[in-house]
C-alpha cells in the first residue's frame, strides 16, 4: 500500500506551499533574532537577502527568500530518474493518422459528420474543431518521436544545495553555521521540528544533489535503443 500511494503523490504532481505560507515564514525569520544576526552577517560578507521578500510560489522565478522560507514546506522525498524511449509508445501512431483522416473529412463540404461525446458536452464548431484535430496530430506526432529524461529531485535539499553553493559563491567562504540557523529560523516559523543541520549533512546533500545530476545526464547520453541481432537466419534447403 505504501508503494501505491507513492506512485499516486507522484502523478498529482508536487504541490507547492502558498505565495502567503511563504511570506508567513520568511516574516517570521526576520522576526527572530539569531536569524537576524544570521543575516547581518551574510550582509557584511556579500550575501544580501535581507531586503528580500518571497515573490514566486511556482518557482519559475523565486527570490532566496522564496528558497529560504520553503525548506520547511516543501516535500523531503527521495530522487528519482526516469527515462523514456519513444519505441515504448510507438502503438499509438495511429493516433495521428486518425486525427489527420478526421481533421481532413470534417473539413470535406461534401461529408456528412455528426459527433456524439459522453465526455465533453461542449462540442467545438467546426473551424475550431478541425484546427484542434490537426494541431493535436502534428503535437502528438512529435511527442511520440522523442525520447526524454526527468529527474525528479528532492525539493527540499535541492533548495539547500542551492543556497548552500550560492552563499559560498558570492561570499567566498563557508557560511554553514549562518544557513543552518536560517533554516532552523524558517522551520520554528513554519511550526516545524528544526534539521539542525550540521557542515558535514550539508556537504553530503549538495555533494549527492550534483553526483546525481551529473550520473542522470550520462545515463541519458549513454542510452541507446537495443540493437537488434546480427545473426544471419539461418538459410533454406
Amino acid at each position: 500500500m505504501p508503494k501505491q500511494s507513492s506512485q499516486q503523490n507522484r502523478e498529482k504532481g508536487l504541490k507547492l506551499p502558498t505565495q502567503d505560507r511563504l511570506s508567513s515564514v520568511w516574516n517570521g525569520v526576520l522576526k527572530d533574532a539569531a536569524a537576524r544576526a544570521a543575516l547581518a552577517q551574510l550582509r557584511r560578507d556579500g550575501f544580501n537577502i535581507e531586503d528580500l521578500s518571497p515573490q514566486d510560489s511556482t518557482f519559475h522565478s523565486p527570490s532566496w527568500a522564496d528558497y529560504l522560507a520553503a525548506i520547511p514546506l516543501v516535500e523531503n522525498r527521495p530522487s528519482r530518474s526516469h527515462f523514456h524511449r519513444r519505441i515504448s509508445l510507438g502503438k499509438h501512431l495511429p493516433l495521428v493518422k486518425a486525427l489527420r483522416s478526421f481533421a481532413r473529412q470534417f473539413d470535406d463540404p461534401f461529408c456528412e459528420k455528426r459527433l456524439s461525446s459522453t465526455a465533453d458536452t461542449t462540442i467545438p464548431v467546426q473551424e475550431d474543431l478541425t484546427d484542434l484535430a490537426d494541431r493535436a496530430a502534428s503535437f502528438i506526432e512529435k511527442f511520440l518521436s522523442w525520447d526524454w529524461y526527468i529527474r525528479e529531485r528532492n525539493p527540499r535539499n535541492a533548495l539547500i544545495a542551492e543556497l548552500r553553493w550560492t552563499i559560498r559563491n558570492r561570499s567566498k567562504k563557508p557560511h554553514d553555521r549562518e544557513l543552518s540557523t536560517l533554516i532552523d529560523a524558517a522551520c520554528r516559523a513554519a511550526g516545524r521540528k528544526e534539521l539542525r543541520l550540521d557542515n558535514t549533512t550539508m556537504d553530503r546533500i549538495e555533494k549527492r544533489e550534483k553526483e546525481t545530476r551529473v550520473k542522470s545526464f550520462r545515463r541519458l547520453l549513454n542510452r541507446t535503443p537495443k540493437s537488434q541481432s546480427t545473426r544471419n537466419p539461418k538459410k533454406r534447403r
